[in-house]
């Protein structure tokens, strides 16, 4: 089993709900540099951002704007969002603990608390959450109705949730097509014959939970009055003593005065306020209807604790309502197989390590984020601490962790059970399609967006778009001749993709030789192995949408549909194209790690594997490991470049060209035979190697600032091994215009063998065949084009 943690093994990660405080979680976990991780999210919705989405209210644009920072944090290659997966059903408990090390519960609180009155189950009765979530276009609450034809609505409660509520009620359809509230609610509010909405308090105005801005912008609505009777903000002696340090409850204090010393101007709709009143029964009518609330008024007084809570003083009044809404406060659901604190409506936890309700042991190697951690208190703002310091705990307990096995760990090993049990995920670049489809709705309308509100509509806008989105070729592979492919490719108007599993486009140049020079490369005495690199990339990229490179997406299956291709990557994505160009080389290159603690923890600080510029050596002390052409290659390299290098190797056999050992040998670098190194040392950064004399056991310890490890790789070419395509000597079998056996799959580079020729594995000679296989690509996908292209120096590019 590799070690835990590293490239070649990274910690496992899943969260289940993609909201913000799944997505701080995932932003703090890809900061930490203690492990390489990857993290997987699964949310119920095909749609990522839980709250953002379906809480905050349609005419609050601004807030939601931290979703450009949530992009960014899934837009990472180390993460993928799986939507459209509903945990306990599609994905079980069991199915998690057995794929990922570690598991996120940031899964909010999606229930209210009930009034517990008489009346409270009456027609017009309802949690707040269901009318947020049906006016914000959430999925499982577009069918739910709502009787706006009645005259007046009474919210109970006082923070941000009725706020909105209240408002979203008083605003015009003026205001409210401006917004991206869902269509079928803006229809049913433009109708609306609402009147007088009553906001209730069972406290004074001193205790008040929504914040500034939600009361100061009452003042802005086009159609409404904000009512409040001066006699509504006395405060008793306690409540002005409590609010006296509260700089937030006083301005709350000063901009109700404000509105209760307005006279009225006659709009069509009123806001009132009124303290100090709790609902003791909702009145109704013979056939079920809500038509009023009974409201008992009440005095403060001090607990034990200092808290002033409400009290009955046996005074009633009656408001004549049709409907009312309750806020005050919410509660999580239990999730199949995870403790649940019934009481407190949250996930059984000790800050953040899910623990057992009764018990209180803890769980092992689950956690859990936000309000389903805390309940429901605080900003969006807010999680993100919280989940810095649930994270914080994940890697303290990293030492003792029951890893799951590599087979189950594998990326790809979670989407093949998702696709066995024919779960319809949405992945990242879905949800994209999804989100671009609604931006640009909203643009033909003058609105932010016009959403989907049903999973079905999702899925299909998906499914148009990937068709629409159908590639002309999928070049497998980013390195020299993947990459000129995808150039020519452009340079013949096809519609070109390239899949790369490294992080990087440059195959070996980047991976192994980057610092290298090249000798023959046509029109170049020389040219840098990355410099030649990324001038290839430049060079694809020249022609814009038409042609883009995927990182980080290693190629896991293909099926064929109606003559498409669907190639399923390592992301959870599906790739569809109409034909294939292999072009991966030796295969996906993966360093051979060495198992020392401190050489895990220096990764990135002074100990890599491959370098990928010499510049940060320069005027430092360097060790390399190693007996191959990297390492005697990059000792030569840094020769003249580093204040010292010494390389070490096991024996006195080398792997690397006799010519490079030579130079090697016969030149400044120190060199070491039968020598290993047994650990670094150093705090933030390499500062000493031990290295180790095998012969005599005798240990040295080297004042180094870098080490470079050049153990060899390990390549993966398993892709190809499940397309059926005739092999020789490991390299795939094509005729001479790159075609395989297989019809619209074709090869160059260093993976084809040329039917009765040579492979040369020369970049050279993959150029030219990269250029006649899209030739013929562009040729058999549009007979009216001509095999023999145009001269590149009649376009103009």
């Amino acid at each position: 089993m590799a070690k835990i943690g590293t490239a070649e093994r990274p910690l496992r990660v899943v969260i289940i709900g993609a909201g913000p405080s799944g997505f701080y979680a995932a932003q703090a976990l890809l900061k930490q540099k203690e492990v390489d991780v990857s993290v997987d999210f699964f949310d119920h919705l095909p749609a990522p951002y839980g709250l953002v989405r379906y809480g905050v209210a349609p005419d609050h644009q601004k807030i939601k704007t931290v979703t450009k920072l949530y992009e960014r944090i899934a837009s990472d290659t180390r993460v993928r969002f799986f939507g459209n997966v509903t945990f306990g059903e599609d994905l079980t408990h069991a199915d998690i603990r057995e794929h990922y090390d570690q598991v996120i519960y940031a899964v909010g609180t999606q229930s209210d608390r009930r009034l517990d009155i008489p009346g409270e189950d009456l027609i017009g009765s309802f949690p707040a959450t269901e009318f947020v979530a049906w006016y914000n276009g959430h999925p499982d609450y577009r069918d739910y109705k709502f009787d706006l034809s009645v005259k007046s609505v009474a919210v109970i409660g006082v923070g941000n949730v009725a706020m909105d509520v209240a408002r979203i009620l008083a605003l015009s359809p003026a205001e409210l097509e401006q917004t991206d509230i869902a269509d079928y609610a803006l229809e049913a509010l433009r109708e609306s014959q609402v009147q007088d909405i009553y906001i209730v308090a069972r406290r004074g105005p001193a205790q008040v939970k929504f914040t500034n801005p939600e009361l100061r912008e009452l003042a802005e609505l086009e159609v409404t009055d904000v009512i409040i009777d001066p006699a509504e903000l006395l405060l008793d002696e306690r409540s002005a003593a409590a609010v006296a340090d509260n700089r937030e409850a006083q301005t709350n204090l000063e901009i109700m005065q404000h509105y209760a010393d307005l006279d009225p101007s006659g709009h069509p709709k009123r806001i009132h306020f009124l303290f100090l009143r709790s609902p003791v029964e909702i009145l109704g009518n013979d056939a079920g209807e809500v038509v009023g609330v009974r409201l008992e008024k009440n005095v403060l007084r001090p607990t034990e604790t200092g808290y002033l809570n409400s009290h009955g003083t046996g005074e009633f009044e009656a408001l004549e309502i049709g409907i009312i809404a309750r806020s005050i406060g919410y509660r999580g659901e239990p999730l199949p197989g995870v403790p649940f604190h019934e009481r407190w409506g949250i996930i059984s936890n000790s800050n953040g390590r899910v623990s057992e309700y009764e018990s209180g042991d803890i769980v092992p190697q689950e956690y859990v984020v936000g309000w389903a951690k805390r309940g429901p208190s605080g900003i969006i703002g807010t999680n993100k601490p919280d989940a810095v310091a649930t994270v914080r705990l994940l890697l303290e307990d990293i030492p003792a962790l029951q890893a799951v096995d590599d087979a189950h760990a594998d990326s790809y090993a979670i989407v093949e059970l998702l696709k066995k049990r024919d779960v319809r995920y949405v992945s990242w670049d879905e949800w994209l399609l999804i989100n671009q489809a609604e931006v640009q709705a909203g643009q033909r309308l003058g609105r932010p967006r016009v959403k989907f509100t049903s999973v079905p509509d999702m899925i299909r806008a998906v499914d148009a778009a990937i068709i629409a989105q159908t590639k002309d070729v999928l070049i497998i592979g980013g390195g020299p001749a993947g990459l000129y492919s995808a150039f020519y490719a452009g340079l013949r108007g096809l519609k070109a993709r390239v899949l790369e599993a490294l992080p990087e486009v440059g195959g070996q140049l980047s991976t192994l030789y980057p610092d290298m020079d090249i000798y023959d490369v046509p029109g170049f005495v020389k040219i840098g192995a990355q410099d030649l690199a990324t001038s290839l990339k430049h060079q694809a990229e020249r022609f814009g949408d038409d042609v883009d490179i995927c990182l980080r997406c290693q190629a896991e299956s293909i099926e064929r549909e109606d003559g498409v291709f669907i190639v399923h990557d390592s992301q959870g994505n599906a790739h569809r194209t109409r034909s294939l160009i292999i072009a991966t080389g030796i295969g996906a290159v993966k360093p051979i790690t060495i198992d020392i603690p401190s050489v895990r923890r220096l990764r990135g600080k002074g100990v890599s594997y491959f370098p990928h510029d010499k510049s940060v050596f320069r005027g430092k002390k360097v060790l390399v490991v190693g007996g191959g052409d990297s390492a005697v290659l990059w000792a030569l390299n840094l020769k003249d470049w580093a204040a010292e290098v010494t390389l070490i190797h096991r024996s006195d056999t080398f792997r690397a060209a006799k010519a490079n050992v030579a130079e090697l040998l016969h030149d400044s670098v120190s060199v070491l035979t039968f020598h290993e190194l047994k650990d670094v040392k150093g705090k933030q950064q390499v500062e000493q190697a031990i290295i180790v004399d095998t012969p005599s056991g005798e240990e040295d310890t080297l004042a180094v600032d870098a080490v470079i490890l050049n153990f060899g790789f390990r390549t993966d070419k398993s892709f190809i091994e499940e397309l059926s395509l005739e092999i020789d000597n490991k390299h795939v079998l094509v005729d001479g215009f790159g075609r395989t056996n297989q019809p619209g799959i074709y090869a160059v580079g260093d993976a084809a063998q040329p039917e009765g020729g040579a492979n040369l594995k020369l970049i050279a000679t993959a150029m030219g065949q990269a250029a006649v296989a899209v030739n013929h690509v562009c040729h058999e996908l549009y007979p009216e084009k001509n095999m023999v292209p145009p001269h590149s120096s009649t376009m103009r590019l």
